[in-house]
């Protein structure tokens, strides 16, 4: 864990020069302090990246990966590209 996270830090570029999307960024940031604390993704993340539009979650998804927070937890694309979901509505 500590060797991912020393390559991570030395190969990433800096949030805020990642150009994402308000939701997307708002999300990693938050990702951000999970991962630096060790801690793995909370159990209702899919409900809130539900309730971001398809885009953010997409982006969000990538940036999950690509940091190694999220691991072999499938996806669908149906998942990924279906509209908003309301909190009322329970997520997925």
């Amino acid at each position: 864990m500590l060797t991912a996270l020393a390559l991570m830090a030395a190969t990433a570029a800096p949030l805020e020069d990642l150009h994402l999307l308000p939701d997307s960024a708002a999300f990693a940031e938050e990702a951000g302090q999970w991962l630096l604390q060790g801690q793995p993704l909370p159990r209702d993340y899919r409900a809130r990246l539900m309730r971001m539009p398809p885009d953010a979650r997409l982006e969000t998804l990538i940036f999950l990966r690509r940091t190694g927070l999220l691991r072999g937890d499938i996806w669908t694309l149906e998942q990924i590209l279906r509209p908003v979901v309301s909190a009322a509505e329970g997520g997925e």
